[in-house]
């Protein structure tokens, strides 16, 4: 396969996941609230590959779409402390520390290139 064809893949899987969980539904034991909290992190996080993959986005946007992601990633910890899903107030806390660090180093990054120039 080509170089090419791999930036492409993520999205092919993103459909079948989204297919499967249409076709075989969502279990009664999750609770709709987290499904839909999943699905707007999860979107947002698309969107964000999506943008700097195939555009070049500015660096507001960027950091826009990240401050995004974190409160999502917010809302999910709470909402999962509420309903006690250990899962997922683990992952939505490691999605935190992590995109709060590439937000960080993103911060740093265009700070330093303002005192380049």
């Amino acid at each position: 396969m080509s170089k090419n064809s791999y930036k492409y893949l993520k999205y092919v899987a993103l459909l079948l996941v989204v297919f499967q969980l249409l076709y075989l539904g969502i279990p009664d034991s999750v609770k709709p609230v987290l499904v839909y909290e999943y699905i707007i992190f999860f979107g947002l996080a698309y969107l964000f590959a999506i943008l700097q993959d195939f555009f070049n986005p500015s660096k507001k946007t960027d950091l826009l779409l990240r401050v995004a992601l974190i409160i999502s990633s917010i809302v999910m910890a709470v909402t999962s402390i509420y309903y006690k899903e250990t899962f997922t107030v683990v992952f939505s806390v490691m999605m935190i520390v992590g995109i709060s660090f590439s937000l960080y180093l993103t911060i740093k990054h265009n700070k330093k290139n303002k005192q380049k120039d």
